[in-house]
């Protein structure tokens, strides 16, 4: 295996990425072009790489161009990360040579953890999307499915580290709250997500099944109901699991004592800041005017309790990279 058996037994140990090969090229990051665009100085020789300098196309993301203030952010946090570093190349098979039409090398990028080990769960086209300088663009053709870099085995394929989230809550509908009261779960992903069996429950007791099934497909809005009365309208916190239990995500606690039409939603949609305003179910959430939101530093009861963040298994902190 061109070198690399170490790899290949760390690659059978982590099953986070199941189709991860980081064993086809090895050196050192000497330059930065852009967020997604280097010059990697090979180590050896390899049969696609040669030996020497090339330059690798991260794959499947698309950074802002270089000269825009985005673009340039993102040239500067990747050289902050990559410069004089060892990276591993997973090099496409599908494409000539592994190569663009520009002639780079087309590639999934792996760095190298403090321990020495290849860290196979956030390739880097996957910490440039978490870092919110790139997004996803799948290239038709190539090998590389960008929804492996987040997915867990066993789990819901995600992308762009985005997953199902609960995106609203009304608990203290107009009109009464019986048999009224909602939350909305939304895909904030490109792909379709199976949550047939997955349970919405709540502090006070409440538990929602949904259906066998049901697919909430991507971008797409799912109003989750019950009979009776079973959000409270204080100290509430909504938990969304998955049929194996585990928790995909939860608000944080809040409080609706206005029997009026707002709701308490993530803005925007899919969003970290959760605000409370005009409700809007199975839809997106209405621009956040000022005068329309309560806040945690009004002067006000009704207003945000705590903040929770939206990935079940916590942001990865891209400074451990960092030294």
């Amino acid at each position: 295996m061109k070198g690399a058996a170490k790899f290949a037994l760390t690659l059978a140990l982590v099953a986070a990425i199941a189709s991860a090969a980081p064993d086809e090229a090895k050196g050192t990051v000497i330059d930065v072009i852009a967020g997604d665009v280097l010059e990697v100085a090979i180590d050896g020789i390899d049969p696609l790489t040669g030996s020497g300098v090339v330059t690798v196309k991260v794959a499947d993301v698309t950074v802002p161009p270089n000269g825009s203030a985005e673009g340039e952010a993102a040239r500067a946090f990747a050289e902050s990360l990559l410069e004089n570093r060892t990276v591993f190349l997973d090099i496409d098979n599908e494409s000539e040579d592994g190569r663009d039409l520009l002639g780079r090398l087309l590639a999934v990028v792996y760095l190298v953890d403090p321990d020495g080990e290849v860290n196979l769960t956030h390739p880097l086209s996957r910490i440039l999307v978490d870092a919110g300088i790139s997004e996803v663009k799948d290239v038709e053709g190539d090998e590389f499915d960008p929804g492996d870099w987040w997915r867990r085995e066993g789990e819901p394929k995600t992308f762009g580290g985005a997953q199902v989230v609960i995106n609203e809550v009304e608990a203290n509908p107009p009109e009464g709250d019986k048999d009224r009261e909602w939350a909305e779960l939304y895909n904030d992903g490109f792909g379709d997500v199976d949550i047939g069996n997955w349970t919405v429950t709540t502090t006070g007791g409440s538990i929602v099944v949904i259906p066998p099934g049901k697919i909430l497909p991507g971008g797409g809005f799912l109003l989750v109901r019950a009979d009776g009365y079973w959000l409270r309208n204080e100290g509430e916190i909504v938990i969304l699991r998955d049929d194996a239990g585990r928790v995909v995500d939860e608000t944080p606690s809040f409080d609706d004592e206005d029997d009026d039409g707002n709701s308490w939603s993530r803005s925007p949609d899919g969003g970290e800041e959760w605000v409370f305003i005009e409700a809007s179910p199975e839809g997106p959430v209405p621009p956040a005017e000022p005068t329309a939101v309560k806040g945690s530093d009004e002067d006000d009861d009704n207003w945000l309790l705590g903040t929770g963040g939206c990935d079940p298994y916590g942001l990865w902190d891209v400074s451990e990279f960092l030294q």
